[in-house]
């Protein structure tokens, strides 16, 4: 893919773009899930507060129960690894 630098974006049109990233995201997670299923491969995926297999044969595996990695309070930031790049100029 090629970037122009003659004719960037203007900050509506990215701002629509960066919308769908949510949507398409989903739908290529959905894809792959779908293909390795077709595949016969077996799936590890996270339900219902555990870590699953699904097999190839329909039948699912409890491996483990699922541990947050982080607590998580809405509305508070944290940084994950060692460097915190700020989003605006007050952070």
């Amino acid at each position: 893919m090629t970037i122009s630098t003659k004719h960037p974006l203007s900050d509506e049109a990215t701002r629509e773009l960066e919308e769908q990233f949510p949507a398409l995201a989903a739908l290529a997670t959905n894809a792959a899930y779908e293909r390795a299923k077709r595949s016969g491969q077996t799936i590890v995926l996270s339900k219902n507060g555990f870590i699953v297999a699904e097999l190839p044969d329909g039948t699912e595996q409890i491996l483990s129960q699922a541990q947050p990695r982080h607590k998580v309070t809405p509305g508070v930031r944290f940084a994950i690894g060692a460097k915190r790049f700020p989003i605006s100029e007050t952070d």
